[in-house]
């Protein structure tokens, strides 16, 4: 009982401590213009744009999918277009919401056992509003580099095309985060690629997600061994 008593006080605990966020109420502002500054001073190498082109050449309304590693670079290239990412309900979710709004995205709160279900409602009707959205393939906690079936559902039940996009950057820093993160170094070198488009089918059964899945974590693999060419060469 002592034991449940002290668990409970923790928790309690936890929730009223302020976010980092509400200690220092700028601090999202001002590192959404770091990041800014931070990746305007590299230079960016595009591949596979005619991927995105054609789909963009028939309205607005498309998902991304990438990998977590890469989320620093890629929420910079898609910065001030209404997006709408899926952020966890975290406590760190929070103040990560608050520097994409900086960035010029919207965010649906939720996360797979944890407001899952209302943040893929609401990231449907925005897209069918006409705009983007994104989810990382391979979820908030991974495993890293195995793609996930949640953006698969969202493309099924919008019916919009799903382009893939990954990238690799020279130099840079490497997080010793599950998905190490990638963040290039100032005045580095990014190179960010396309895939070709992935539709999936209104009336797709369980089988053909796990289908169109593999599909898309082969064609992340592909393209982030791509980008690492482009930097290469």
């Amino acid at each position: 009982m002592a034991a449940e008593r002290l668990t409970a006080e923790a928790v309690q605990k936890e929730f009223r401590r302020p976010i980092l966020a509400d200690r220092f109420p700028r601090l999202p502002l001002l590192l959404g213009r770091l990041l800014r500054l931070w990746h305007r001073s590299c230079r960016f190498t595009l591949l596979g744009t005619r991927y995105e082109e054609e789909v963009l050449s028939r309205g607005p309304a498309v998902l991304y999918a990438c990998w977590h590693f890469a989320y620093p670079a890629v929420i910079y290239h898609f910065r001030d277009r209404n997006g709408m990412l899926m952020v966890s309900r975290s406590r760190d979710g929070e103040w990560i919401a608050r520097v994409l709004e900086h960035m010029g995205f919207r965010s649906a709160r939720g996360s797979p056992g944890k407001g899952g279900g209302t943040a893929l409602r609401r990231m449907i009707g925005h897209i069918k509003e006409g705009y983007p959205g994104g989810i990382i393939a391979d979820g908030s906690q991974g495993p890293p580099l195995v793609a996930q079936k949640g953006i698969l559902v969202l493309a099924r039940h919008t019916g919009v095309p799903l382009v893939p996009v990954s990238m690799a950057a020279r130099p840079c820093w490497r997080f010793p985060s599950w998905d190490r993160t990638v963040l290039v170094k100032p005045f580095g070198h990014v190179a960010l690629a396309f895939g070709p488009p992935i539709r999936v089918a209104p009336n797709a059964s369980s089988e053909d997600l796990e289908g169109v899945r593999r599909t898309l974590q082969e064609r992340l693999r592909e393209l982030t061994h791509q980008c690492e060419e482009a930097l290469s060469r």
